[in-house]
Formats: structure tokens, sequence, C-alpha cells
């Protein structure tokens, strides 16, 4: 049915959650990390879990241009039609009975950044967040009908080539706020990987964001969702659609 496309490096927080997500919601998806030599268990975990790995080599950098080149190809050999190509810190709320019914040929997902505002740093728990439209990206599509795809540097624009239709009726979930501490530590490493292309261009600015400039997004967002009503004993994926319809 779909075959599910996405780049780690040292991702072993995330990666067991994006399994669950996608597997959750397409019990028979094949899933493949493209894996930048990563120094942690982000092989094991993936491995252990089924997924395809294969390994790309940027001579420990962090290279968009390489990205570019990964995201822009890695679906035309896939066996099934659907192909969703993304991050592992992206979440597409989308079901396999949905795909059955839509009759576009790609899926722009309504970006949101999840916030955990509480102290411990648990995926589970981040059932808060705010409408991010630089986050509206081309993710999931029918290569049956798409034959280039054509992200820019970041993969939030895309300039897609067949026969176009797009749906954007499904929320996209960005779970990369999962902690100041997890946040900052993070992009320490990301800048310190920063490939001269990279620096050159200004691709990753945002990790050079001191920490705290990130605190400060998290303190906002602690501030806005402590006066919205208590939400215990709500479903989680019910409350994302219902309530987040608010911004930061």
């Amino acid at each position: 049915m779909i075959t599910i496309y996405t780049i780690a490096y040292n991702e072993e927080v995330m990666l067991p959650f994006f399994i669950k997500w996608y597997r959750e919601r397409f019990p028979d998806c094949k899933i493949v990390v493209y894996d930048n030599y990563s120094t942690d268990n982000t092989e094991k975990i993936a491995l252990e879990n089924k997924c395809e790995v294969i390994k790309y080599d940027t001579g420990n950098k962090l290279s968009d241009s390489k990205y570019l080149e990964i995201k822009n190809n890695c679906w035309k050999n896939a066996e099934t039609d659907w192909v969703l190509v993304c991050d592992a810190d992206e979440m597409l709320d989308v079901f396999e009975k949905d795909l059955k019914n839509i009759k576009e040929t790609i899926i722009q997902g309504k970006g949101y950044n999840m916030y955990n505002i509480e102290e411990e740093e648990s995926l589970e728990n981040m059932i808060y967040g705010s409408r991010a439209k630089q986050y509206d990206k081309y993710l999931l599509f029918n290569k049956k009908f798409i034959t280039e795809i054509n992200y820019s540097p970041g993969c939030h624009t895309a300039f897609p080539k067949g026969s176009v239709a797009i749906n954007n009726t499904f929320n996209l979930y960005h779970y990369s706020w999962l902690g100041v501490n997890y946040v900052f530590n993070k992009y320490q490493r990301n800048k310190q990987r920063l490939s001269e292309e990279n620096i050159k261009n200004n691709w990753g600015f945002h990790y050079k964001d001191s920490f705290e400039k990130i605190q400060s997004y998290f303190d906002v967002a602690k501030n806005f969702y402590s006066k919205k009503e208590n939400i215990d004993g709500k479903n989680n994926i019910e409350f994302r659609h219902n309530f987040m319809s608010n911004g930061l």
C-alpha cells in the first residue's frame, strides 16, 4: 500500500515513536531508513523493527544537498504507488483507509509544531501544538502520477511534475520540540556538523539558536496552553484535530 522513507542521524529517541506511529496507520508498510552513519542505536532500532537501512556517507557533515538528492530520488523504485518521504520527527495523521478514498495525487500535510510542556521528555505526552504553516509540506504522493517531486533546500517547498492534484486535509505533526535540553543538544550537534555548503547558503541557520532563545519558545508555549481547558481523559488524536486551530 505504501513505502515510507526517512533520513536519520542519531534518532534513537524519535525513531521508535516514528515506527509505531506509521505501523499503527499502515500495518504492512515498508519503512526505509537512510542512516548517515549514526553513532547511537538508530540502526539497531530500525533493524529490530524490520525496517530497511541504507547507509550514506557525508564525511560526518550535515549536508542539505545530499538530503535533497536522497529525498528527490529515493522513492522512484518503490514497489508501491503511494510513497511518503519525511523526517523522523514528522508524523502525518493519515490512515490506510484514507488513501483508498483519496482522488488527489499529493497530500500536503497541514503543519503543526508539537510542544512538550511537561518536565519529563515524553513523546507520548506531546499533545499540545500550534499551527505552523511553514510545515505545510508535500510528504505523501502517488508515484503512478508524480514523475518528479523537486524538493527545494529544507524540503518545505516542492515543485512536482506529473498529474498534480493536491489534498491538504490531513494534519502533519512536527515532534521536534521534545524538551529544552533535547532541542539545544540536537542543535549544538547539528551546528558542529554543518557542511561548508550549508554555512555558505545559511541552510540550517536555526541550529545556531542559543539555549535562552530555545527556552523562550517553550515559555511561550507553556504560557499559552496554561490558559486552556483541562484535557485529562480526552483522546490525544481527537484532541489535536478539534483543538489545535489556535496558534501561538
